[in-house]
């Protein structure tokens, strides 16, 4: 890992980057040198003892500058390390507890980190054995101490099978949702890093039976509402969606999408590809080579999926330990696609009609051929450097790496 690659076609490369196709093919014989990721920080890799069954990382910004900052759960304490705006990052403190050497274990206790005061910096909510818990950002890069913040939701009592954060009413703080066998129970944040009672949002939605899956929380009509997504399973499979009211409980949920298959994968990634404020669906070919949106009609429905790209599907070699983002990286407020692929990182930059132009490999690291696997190297895509694009980080085996983002879709 960490070593530069000339950005031509080798025999390493020859099999992917003819299963990534003729574009793809004609991107990567035709480029210069491209630049490697830079190493910035001996911490948090796995030559540092962090294990990705262990501890999680997340990139957030905890102090309010527009940077993401790196927040990591550790042994004994939550660490974290302050972006500096040119790529690299300065190591803040820690903040005691929460982490696996405390009891906290992957899968049973999640971890979010997001703003919950809405003062425009990320908080902590850690759901534990006995309740929810909260670590309230300092503003200087580090926590204040985590605080019990709610009687429910307990690793040892709680119903919900699977846990979300989102804007629920529109006040700007992040609430907590809980899904279970035949309801979602919502927390709304309160302002002072606690949470009121839960309160039944809908009886609808059921796991046990698996009726629905794939759930999503995010605001797909652009009122600061996040609104419930999931793929239901009847006659065939569909997404659906349901419209939060004011009080925080959802109205029922109806058909938002018409033409979903199961041929491929359903809902990848919602999030704003077109630059309207709204979140889209974005899928990644399940069997097929291409990728697929579904744009957003502004009241909980979208329109058609249809083809958006003729690469990062499975059937041009997306799968396993090639994970695929989407992502503002040219800072025009659309989600382009990011993909940590066999030799390298690609990309393709969104066209601001749900479609995306002609993939480009644009750095020769953070890939499968120079070691990264996802069970133990991490890769995220985050605004680091504060300028509205998004940038590229990898905990590597000696530690973080970063590729700042240029503004056309490549990295330096």
């Amino acid at each position: 890992m960490g070593s530069a690659v000339l950005g031509v076609l080798s025999p390493a490369h020859a099999d992917s980057a003819v299963a990534k196709g003729d574009a793809q093919r004609a991107a990567d014989v035709t480029a210069s040198v491209l630049p490697n990721a830079r190493f910035v920080l001996a911490g948090f890799g796995l030559a540092n003892s962090w294990r990705v069954d262990r501890h999680p990382r997340f990139m957030a910004d905890i102090t309010g500058d527009g940077r993401a900052d790196i927040v990591g759960f550790g042994d004994t304490e939550v660490q974290t390390a302050v972006a500096r705006g040119d790529g690299t990052f300065a190591l803040a403190g820690g903040t005691a507890g929460l982490g696996y050497g405390n009891g906290w274990r992957v899968g049973r206790h999640p971890r979010f980190v997001t703003d919950v005061t809405g003062d425009g910096r990320a908080d902590i909510i850690a759901i534990g054995d006995d309740g929810v818990y909260t670590a309230i950002s300092r503003g200087d890069g580090t926590f204040g101490p985590a605080q019990f913040a709610l009687n429910a939701f307990g690793a040892n009592t709680r119903l919900p099978s699977e846990f979300f954060t989102g804007d629920v009413n529109g006040d700007g703080r992040t609430d907590l949702i809980g899904i279970s066998d035949r309801r979602v129970d919502i927390a709304l944040a309160q302002g002072n890093g606690g949470f009121a009672a839960p309160i039944l949002a809908t009886t609808e939605f059921t796991t046990v039976i698996s009726t629905f899956s794939n759930f999503r929380v995010v605001d797909v009509t652009g009122d600061g509402r996040a609104e419930i997504l999931a793929v239901k399973f009847d006659t065939s499979a569909h997404i659906v969606s349901a419209s939060p009211r004011n009080d925080g409980t959802y109205a029922a949920s109806r058909r938002a999408q018409t033409n979903a298959t199961s041929a491929f994968q359903l809902m990848d990634a919602v999030t704003d590809v077109t630059g309207d404020g709204r979140a889209d669906i974005v899928a990644f070919g399940q069997i097929e080579p291409q990728s697929y949106v579904a744009v957003s009609n502004g009241d909980g429905t979208f329109a058609d999926f249809r083809v958006a790209s003729n690469d990062f599907g499975a059937g041009a070699g997306w799968r396993g330990d090639r994970p695929e983002f989407v992502a503002d990286i040219t800072g025009d407020r659309r989600g382009d696609i990011v993909g940590f692929g066999t030799d390298g990182v690609w990309t393709a930059n969104a066209l601001g009609n749900g479609t995306f132009g002609t993939p480009q490999r644009v750095v020769t690291d953070l890939g499968f051929n120079q070691g990264w696997r996802n069970a133990q190297h991490p890769r995220l895509v985050a605004d680091i450097t504060g300028d509205g694009r998004a940038d590229l980080i990898g905990f590597g085996q000696a530690g973080v790496y970063t590729a700042v983002a240029l503004g056309d879709g490549s990295f330096g």
